[in-house]
């Protein structure tokens, strides 16, 4: 990464260097090397955590009091799963998480334990994410029936057509239905050519990809990944697919609780809900119960109510009309959002960080404007207090995006059921 980073800072001076004449062309040729070398950068630390990944000498050599989360896949989908996401159109191509997808499904599965994978044959270096064992012609499948028979969690990526039929016929036989997750990934004709050649092998066969109806709904602002949806089951075999970002649980709210930048690893639990309620765990990161209202927002919503008073009750005093343009346009919106941040509503943090932090901001960028631009007189905004009350709205916003404050709104997202009248 840091080779990376330096050619494209070294590119960057070139081209500053490099005399067009143009300054679009230049503008224009820096962009594209400095997207290039975001992408490479990329590359290299995908490339560099492989030389870091864990290489297991045996499944069965493993300690006993290690739980193990088994990961089976056709070798042929280890560069999706290998691959790592780009960001949303909302944040941007590179606003997203540098892992890869199976580290993200890796870290999603952590409560379970260790997960691990045999290593496809040939690899010069193993992927990222489960530890890898790699194992003979003769040897392979051994290795995975001692893994199988102690694995809590089995996770098997649906492979193209009869790919895994000997993995699939093992799994079912050996292992509890409520141990298996099934993992739908590229695109629903990959998932259906699985479906079509291995759901006999099912007691109860697998449900369409639920790409193909409209029983779920993914939320808006879903990234495009190579994992895709989840297949989880009931003790009798009975199936149940969930896409990742599925809103549809009235259990919780998945719009505050998965996150964009990461989606696997936020919204694979969720999907697989019920997987770990069973198995008494919670998916990682998010609190097991609902939480009181913590410190920062009890500290942030009373001092940033302060501080707008002070501001705006700064002479000379308005006039009537003043008062009521006040009210309607800065008080009202105003004591909406800080009721909202205080309930944790969602989304309401936000557009008081923006109001708060925002503002003041603007209003000082247009008094240096006014000042030392225009050289006016005097700041357009004559308010004394603009400075220590910026301050102070600032740090009530900080406050409003502490850990613990969001925690608590994850745990009311997470835990969605009307609070206990005095438990807040």
């Amino acid at each position: 990464m840091s080779v990376a980073v330096a050619c494209g800072a070294d590119s960057y001076r070139l081209m500053h260097q490099w005399n067009t004449g143009s300054h679009w062309v230049r503008t224009g040729v820096e962009l594209i090397v400095m997207t290039v070398m975001l992408s490479r950068g990329r590359w290299a630390l995908r490339e560099g955590g492989r030389h870091r990944a864990e290489v297991l000498e045996s499944f069965d050599r493993l300690p006993h009091d290690q739980p193990v989360v088994l990961l089976l896949r056709s070798f042929a989908d280890d560069e999706g799963m290998a691959s790592i996401q780009t960001g949303s159109m909302k944040y941007g191509p590179w606003g997203a998480d540098t892992d890869t997808e199976e580290e993200q499904l890796r870290k999603a599965v952590a409560p379970f334990g260790t997960m691990v994978a045999l290593g496809r044959p040939g690899d010069r270096l193993p992927q990222v994410g489960a530890g890898r064992h790699y194992s003979s012609d003769l040897e392979w499948q051994r290795q995975v029936l001692a893994a199988l028979d102690r694995a809590v969690l089995v996770l098997l990526v649906c492979g193209p057509g009869r790919s895994l039929r000997w993995e699939v016929e093992q799994v079912v036989a050996r292992c509890d239905a409520e141990r298996l997750v099934l993992i739908g990934v590229r695109d629903a004709a990959q998932y259906e050519s699985f479906r079509g050649a291995l759901q006999d092998v099912f007691p109860k066969g697998l449900p369409p990809t639920s790409e193909d109806g409209e029983s779920w709904r993914k939320l808006w602002e879903a990234p495009t990944t190579f994992v895709r949806e989840a297949v989880w089951f009931d003790a009798d075999w009975t199936p149940h697919i969930t896409p990742l970002g599925s809103d549809d649980d009235p259990a919780f709210d998945t719009g505050r609780l998965v996150d964009p930048h990461a989606w696997v690893k936020s919204a694979f639990p969720l999907a697989i809900r019920p997987v770990y309620q069973r198995a008494g765990l919670n998916p990682p990161g998010l609190p097991s119960t609902r939480l009181p209202r913590p410190w920062p927002v009890r500290t942030a919503v009373p001092l940033l109510a302060f501080a707008w008073a002070a501001a705006l009750a700064v002479p000379p005093a308005p006039s009537g009309g003043d008062i009521l343009t006040l009210l309607l346009f800065v008080g009202l919106p105003l004591a909406g959002m800080l009721w909202g941040a205080w309930r944790g509503a969602r989304g309401f943090h936000i557009l008081l960080t923006l109001f708060c932090a925002g503002l003041p901001l603007v209003l000082t960028l247009v008094d240096c404007f006014a000042m030392f631009v225009l050289h006016a007189s005097e700041p357009l905004v004559r308010n004394p207090l603009l400075a220590p009350v910026g301050a102070v709205m600032v740090v009530g916003a900080l406050l409003l995006h502490h850990r613990d404050a969001r925690m608590w709104r994850a745990s009311l997202a997470y835990q969605n059921t009307p609070p206990r009248r005095g438990a807040q």
